[in-house]
């Protein structure tokens, strides 16, 4: 076979595969190898670039004490790990010189343990309890301490928790009318940025908790201070989750009323104190554990209805969010994937492409095994010419495809990525 065929047969083989293969990412998001055990109101943290998911409640509002590990590398779970000595959900579970502090939650009755788990010895040990009982507190780490916040329904409370001292402090609390209660909180450059939050009850009763909140509010563990001039989230909620990633915080999730929960992703820059909108998750969600290994998010667990619980695992990429602007055209006749320029490339392209139509479509990478690494749009287009960008800055260097699909029409190209 001449080397010309060849390369002719291995792509025909390889669009045979693209045909063929069930895709799964959206907009950046893959959905993974699900938790053994589904849950909602787990907590997790990263050691080791593995992620430790702890607590949480099952199906008849059951706390449960798992201690269960996610290795991305692997895709994989592993079970055997010592559960929490004391079972609970809605804990807070924090970082501090390889070992996991595992601290309050527990429901309806609320819990002030603190228990620390060994990973080298797969063991726990039980320290000094919290100041009181304490559920949906959040936090982070800074400087080798754990700061605590929020939680216990409506509260605006701040405590400064010392493992090498083993001692709890009163900090100040959030100031009046901002954060509080079930908000989400994020350490960035030795600062605490808090998100959100309500001021009643979101459970107990029959009646929805207050409007939600769409305060940000900093606090500075060097002088015990809060700044709340930070700007707004532009959707106001609670029980939503916060992610650093490339000097960014992504807020995801949550919820704003009782039985209804939230896919909306907006992303805080600090630096410049700006929202930006991406692309909704694949699924509305509230209650889920999150963590990030190699600046990928992880959404682990939750409910998206406040009754039941998933034990599913989404994965989101920022890298591949992409935006897709449309080209003036005129005088199109057919349809066209156009080979990306430049080609080869590093680390970004641009892939030009034209419907005859108005149709759904949808626009992917693969890898040289069939195996889809990106997907580019996938979405409902009026007829003209598109022209979309394409960073691969997180892929190795290789022969990628791009494949268009609108109805009946697919094309397929080949890129070279040369890093």
């Amino acid at each position: 076979m001449k080397k010309s065929e060849y390369w002719k047969y291995c792509l025909t083989i390889v669009s045979l595969v693209l045909v063929s293969i069930q895709i799964q990412a959206q907009d950046g998001w893959t959905h993974i190898t699900d938790m053994p055990t589904p849950r909602v109101g787990a907590s997790a943290c990263v050691f080791d670039n593995k992620i430790y998911v702890m607590g949480g409640m099952i199906t008849g509002y059951l706390d449960v004490a798992n201690n269960e590990v996610y290795d991305p590398s692997e895709n994989t779970w592993d079970i055997r790990k010592a559960s929490m000595p004391t079972a609970r959900s809605y804990l807070l579970t924090a970082v501090v010189n390889d070992t996991i502090y595992a601290i309050g939650g527990g429901y309806p009755t609320s819990t002030k343990k603190v228990e620390a788990y060994d990973p080298a010895t797969n063991t726990w040990t039980t320290k000094k309890d919290m100041p009181y009982p304490w559920i949906s507190a959040l936090g982070g780490t800074v400087n080798g301490k754990i700061y605590v916040m929020g939680g216990n329904w409506n509260q605006r409370n701040c405590f400064e928790y010392d493992p090498s001292s083993n001692e709890w402090k009163e900090k100040t609390s959030i100031p009046a009318g901002r954060c509080a209660g079930a908000l989400s909180a994020i350490v960035y450059n030795g600062l605490v940025y808090t998100f959100g939050g309500t001021t009643s009850y979101p459970f107990y009763g029959t009646t929805n908790p207050s409007e939600p909140l769409s305060t940000v509010d900093v606090y500075n563990p060097q002088t015990d201070t809060w700044d709340t001039t930070k700007m707004d989230m532009p959707t106001p909620r609670y029980n939503l989750r916060t992610f650093l990633v490339n000097e960014k915080i992504y807020a995801i999730g949550g919820t704003q009323a009782r039985g209804t929960t939230l896919s909306t992703v907006e992303v805080y820059a600090p630096l410049s104190d700006t929202w930006e909108s991406k692309p909704n998750m694949p699924k509305n969600l509230a209650w889920f554990a999150d963590a990030v290994v190699n600046n990928k998010i992880y959404v682990i667990g939750g409910s998206p209805d406040w009754v039941s619980g998933t034990g599913e695992v989404w994965e989101y990429d920022p890298a591949f969010v992409v935006s897709v602007e449309p080209v003036p055209f005129t005088g199109i006749t057919s349809y066209q994937l156009e080979q990306n320029y430049p080609n080869p490339f590093n680390p970004s392209t641009k892939i030009s492409w034209q419907l005859l139509v108005g149709s759904q479509a949808t626009l992917k990478v693969y890898d040289v095994l069939g195996k889809e690494v990106a997907t580019l749009v996938n979405e409902y287009r009026q007829a003209g010419k598109y022209e979309t960008e394409f960073n691969a800055e997180a892929l190795p260097s290789g022969v990628y495809f791009c494949r268009l699909q609108a109805g009946s029409f697919v094309q397929t190209r080949k890129m070279i990525l040369l890093k």
